[in-house]
């Protein structure tokens, strides 16, 4: 199982070769709050069809968990209820954290993002004009300047909060490996450069899970192999629940505590130990 460990990962050494660097601080990187996303009883038809059938689902923060599964089984559909884009015929859903809990079936998709429930789409859309750092930045919460009376009225804290949001999203590209490209367009990166890029701008809402759809897709043996090395470090060093659906099951299954499998809209978990 995860240890979780309540403190924060120290940068890596660029000697390791990793595309890292020991300029950034990780103490920039904020520990969240305890989480817990929890579903019983989920259940969808589209017509005759019965996609989801009572499905449970918990998952509590420093864990990741493996959802796979046959085509059309049903994955899509339960991520898409769990981020708030369907909702079900029956069950709940909730997100909670420090003694909170949100119903996640009440709530809409900004809103559950800006609640700390982020998503990874497989289709990674990066602002192309725009450099790494500023991709991040852009998912930056509840920034003062965004409104330019407030700003004008604040720009002491205007331009402490910049400071403090652009350290952060170095810290978080620097712990995914891309801190040396974040002078770099976004339209200049490969296609796992990109999903890293899109994984730091998650982390940069403050989310506190995270559901990743196919996340090692298009990526080859040893892009894949570091990508799921720094998913296991973040969900140890900072405690973020991870919801992963990937078929690529012999690279994500050794992180991971919990293997969920879904087959014509039942859910059967499963506890992995040994790791």
């Amino acid at each position: 199982m995860h240890s979780v460990r309540g403190e924060l990962v120290e940068p890596h050494n660029p000697s390791t070769g990793s595309g890292r660097t020991d300029s950034f601080s990780a103490t920039q990187v904020p520990l969240p709050p305890r989480v817990r996303l929890k579903a019983e009883g989920l259940s969808i038809a589209f017509g005759r069809q019965q996609v989801l059938r009572g499905v449970n689902l918990d998952l509590t923060g420093g864990q990741i968990a493996l959802l796979r599964g046959p085509n059309g089984c049903g994955k899509t559909t339960l991520l898409n209820v769990l981020s708030g884009f369907l909702k079900p015929d029956a069950g709940t859903a909730s997100l909670q954290f420090n003694g909170t809990r949100v119903d996640i079936l009440n709530e809409t998709p900004d809103r559950l993002a800006r609640l700390g429930l982020a998503r990874l789409w497989q289709d990674i859309r990066l602002f192309p004009t725009m450099t790494v750092l500023e991709n991040v930045l852009a998912a930056s919460p509840h920034a003062i300047g965004i409104n330019p009376v407030r700003a004008l009225f604040a720009l002491g804290k205007v331009k402490k909060q910049e400071r403090e949001f652009r350290a952060q999203a170095l810290a978080w590209l620097d712990m995914l490996g891309m801190a040396d490209r974040a002078d770099s367009s976004g339209d200049k990166l490969s296609v796992g450069q990109s999903k890293r890029v899109a994984i730091a701008r998650m982390l940069q809402t403050g989310s506190k899970v995270l559901l990743l759809d196919e996340p090692l897709a298009g990526l080859d043996n040893d892009s894949a192999a570091k990508l799921v090395e720094d998913l296991n470090r973040l969900a140890d060093a900072t405690h973020r629940a991870m919801l992963i659906v990937e078929h690529n099951h012999e690279a994500i299954t050794p992180v991971c505590d919990i293997r969920y499998t879904l087959n014509e809209g039942v859910m059967m978990r499963e506890e992995l130990e040994g790791k």
